[in-house]
């Protein structure tokens, strides 16, 4: 179903090398655009790596094999096929008119084929839910760096009078140069300058992420900032404890934990924003991204140095939902060593923050820095045996590998804790300690797989918050698998349909309700709204069943009402524009005259306006 690679787009502008990414929606190229460029030595071609994103809807829709035209199966189909393919037009509009350093560029938006195509910058990078699902969890000042940068585009787009919508870790790139773009406007919504929305989509929410309000569909229809900043608030809490936040709709019963009591190595002041920008009321929340910000202690300006991450090519992006989504799926190149290097710059700079001022001390105080370095990457070796304990280890290289990757957390919890009694004490016990050890045996204890009592002990006794999270690792496997996940959605969804097709559709809801709560999909947003469709139809035949259809009387249906008797007429939803209360209908000059039970008649125009009221003839 898939455009081969090198097919031509617009005339030989763009030529598609391969595809990166699919969902239900569309389908994600990597491609080339031929362009020029011009400079002092006159006019050169080049070539540019692009992203073209086409409407493809698979329900609903297959291709030429010949011609590569996309068809529609049915003239039902068509109207949901040029409905979504309004919605991916309407993404690229806003973000054609939106140019910021921390949102995706749209280069053009083209129809051809019988579908709309979007190209767009290409990122070469990761998600930020890919690095969650890496990492676990990321520390304090990556996501307030991160989330500096995205809020600053997200005042920049309210600036603008439009709502993002679907703020969450996968619509949220890490480029090849460490800096975020915000991608997929695809549910967005813009408002005028009186702030009334202009432009509506179909109701698509990502679970734990969007405020209440966008459950109500009314919830939007004036501007107000409140949704996305629930949303980044609800991010920032999935980066930082690697756990989904409490649905917004189900926190009355079901109360959100409090980010530190998940991970305790948050900041007092950042947990304290993240509950502000989470409140359910929106008036309780902060009123404007920038307010938001104000309220966040970042990093200094060498703490916040960018990374840079590992150029990774893009491939086999996942579309989750109705979302772009472009990050790698296998291992990101080299991360050993970008890992070792990260360790080495935060030592540094936790360091030098605890001992601002202090550069020019005496050379003992050299020699405690340097030792209490040591003592970190000894308790960061053992943390990390101890939460992995139960995985086997390939070699040494990923049991060096996987040391740093628990170091951050924990120092930046440990050096508020030491005073200078406590350095001078570590540095006796470690000065002891090298007494009786060659200098040979550091080096070669590292390098094994940190089994002794000496290494051991340093967890249970200078850190029981890691302890804590070590435990709560532990008992991660108790979670459903994803197999098991994917089985039960299955199981949901195969059960909802049988119930949609014994017209049992209040029951197939709830099914394909559960089946939205265990893995939000594209299919199962539209069995609901399928479902409502169904279930409307049914009240519709129904409220008609209980009438017979007499004549077509303008715009309305004279009908008698079978339990009464009585005549009158219905609008096309089967509801009563002229009451059925009368006993008969006859012919008038104006319109019908409808015989009530004292003899006289009422005349209602083809408007089913009452033009005249008890008249003894007609």
């Amino acid at each position: 179903m898939n455009l081969p690679n090198g097919h031509i787009l617009q005339n030989g502008k763009y030529r598609i090398t391969r595809v990166i990414g699919q969902g239900g929606f569309g389908i994600t190229y990597k491609g080339i655009w031929f362009t020029e460029v011009k400079g002092a030595l006159g006019t050169v071609k080049t070539e540019v790596p692009i992203c073209i994103k086409e409407y493809f809807f698979k329900d609903y829709c297959y291709r030429d094999t010949d011609s590569c035209v996309v068809q529609v199966h049915s003239e039902t189909g068509r109207v949901l096929f040029d409905k979504f393919k309004e919605k991916l037009i309407k993404e690229a509009k806003i973000l054609s008119e939106v140019h910021h350093p921390h949102i995706v560029n749209v280069l053009e938006v083209f129809e051809e084929n019988g579908t709309a195509y979007i190209a767009m910058e290409y990122i070469s990078g990761n998600s930020l839910k890919y690095l969650l699902d890496r990492e676990g969890m990321l520390s304090e000042n990556t996501v307030l760096r991160y989330v500096r940068q995205i809020g600053e585009a997200l005042q920049f787009v309210h600036e603008n009078n439009i709502l993002h919508l679907d703020i969450k870790p996968s619509n949220i790139l890490i480029d090849a140069e460490g800096k975020a773009r915000l991608i997929d406007f695809g549910v967005s919504k813009r408002y005028d300058i009186e702030q009334q929305e202009t432009s509506t989509t179909m109701l698509t929410l990502s679970k734990g992420f969007a405020s209440i309000e966008q459950y109500d569909n009314e919830g939007t229809l004036n501007f107000s900032p409140c949704p996305d900043i629930y949303s980044l608030g609800a991010t920032m809490y999935n980066l930082l404890t690697g756990k989904i936040p409490t649905e917004s709709i189900l926190r009355a019963t079901r109360p959100l934990l409090n980010p530190r009591e998940l991970n305790p190595a948050i900041s007092p002041k950042t947990d304290a924003a993240i509950i502000k920008a989470m409140q359910i009321i929106p008036a309780e929340r902060f009123q404007s991204v920038s307010e938001m910000l104000a309220a966040l202690d970042f990093p200094a300006d060498n703490e916040n140095a960018e990374k840079k991450l590992p150029d990774t090519d893009v491939r086999n992006a996942q579309d989750e939902g109705d979302t772009t989504v472009l990050y790698a799926s296998g291992r990101v190149s080299q991360p050993e060593d970008d890992e070792e290097n990260t360790i080495v710059n935060n030592n540094t700079e936790i360091i030098h923050t605890s001992f601002k001022g202090k550069e020019k001390k005496k050379k003992k105080k050299g020699v405690i820095i340097s030792v209490v370095i040591a003592i970190f990457a000894c308790v960061g070796s053992a943390v990390a045996f101890f939460v992995q304990g139960n995985r086997p280890l390939s070699d040494k290289t990923d049991m060096v590998s996987m040391a740093p990757e628990q170091i951050p957390e924990k120092l930046e919890i440990i050096p508020s804790q030491i005073d200078s009694e406590k350095v001078e004490e570590a540095v006796t016990t470690t000065q002891k300690t090298e007494e009786k050890q060659a200098p040979s045996s550091v080096k070669k204890e590292t390098e094994k797989k940190v089994d002794t009592p000496p290494v051991s002990k340093p967890v249970t006794n200078t850190k029981p918050v890691v302890k804590e999270n070590a435990d709560e690792t532990i008992a991660q496997p108790a979670k459903p698998t994803e197999e098991e996940i994917e089985a039960e959605y299955e199981a949901l969804i195969t059960s909802g349909k049988t119930k949609m097709n014994n017209a049992d559709y209040a029951n197939a809801k709830k099914d394909f309700t559960k089946a939205k709560e265990t893995k939000l999909t594209e299919d199962v947003v539209r069995l609901l709204i399928t479902c409502d469709e169904k279930e409307a139809e049914k009240l519709l035949a129904d409220r008609k069943a209980q009438y017979e259809e007499k004549m077509t009387f303008g715009k309305y249906k004279i009908v008698r009402k079978k339990s009464t008797g009585k005549y009158g007429a219905i609008d096309t939803n089967a509801e009563e524009h002229i009451p059925c209360k009368y006993l008969n209908v006859g012919i008038a000059d104006n319109g019908r005259a409808f015989e009530r039970e004292d003899g006289l008649f009422d005349i209602y125009n083809t408007d089913g306006t009452l033009v005249s009221k008890g008249l003894t003839y007609y």
